[in-house]
């Protein structure tokens, strides 16, 4: 089973769209984008946490696995959909079989680098704009999960879907 990127897309335009006036804590419009690279920050930030990439060094600081990594994963991947949607960078986001298979090349050894590697380059897409950044955070977001956490693409492909179809009702 291939991960169909331009079906996710289509599939995260409702939610893309979709009115806020029910979240507990409206915002103003211009505060959507922002809002979407902190949930994004902090999808990664849980990950890492359940990943065990780090070790917390305050005293009484535990990780708590709140979700399993593979909801995560898919849950952060979703997110990227949506930043991309709107950024207008959805022509990013599409990537072939033959794509993601060349990310293979590239193994990192500890998660700990890719994490911070990961949130610095979402931030300078944020921050800078810079699209390269985005598709960078992307690809390696893409790997980290595909390649060193080792989630099935066939798995991965019914847990987008369904936090897709369930995002849209």
């Amino acid at each position: 089973m291939e991960l169909d990127f331009a079906t996710y897309l289509r599939l995260a335009r409702p939610m893309f769209l979709a009115a806020t006036e029910e979240w507990e804590r409206p915002i103003k419009r211009d505060d959507f984008l922002l809002n979407d690279y902190l949930n994004l920050m902090q999808t990664l930030t849980n990950l890492a946490a359940e990943t065990k990439a780090f070790n917390p060094n305050l005293v009484g600081n535990k990780i708590v696995a709140a979700e399993p990594i593979k909801n995560l994963f898919a849950k952060g991947l979703v997110q990227f959909l949506l930043v991309s949607l709107k950024q207008q960078w959805t022509h990013l986001m599409v990537l072939e079989q033959d794509d993601l298979e060349k990310l293979k090349k590239f193994p990192q050894r500890h998660l700990n680098h890719q994490y911070i590697g990961l949130m610095t380059m979402v931030l300078n897409s944020y921050h800078q704009k810079r699209q390269s950044d985005f598709a960078h955070a992307w690809r390696s977001y893409l790997k980290l999960g595909i390649f060193e956490l080792e989630i099935d693409s066939s798995e991965l492909n019914e847990l987008i879907l369904a936090q897709l179809t369930n995002g849209n009702k």
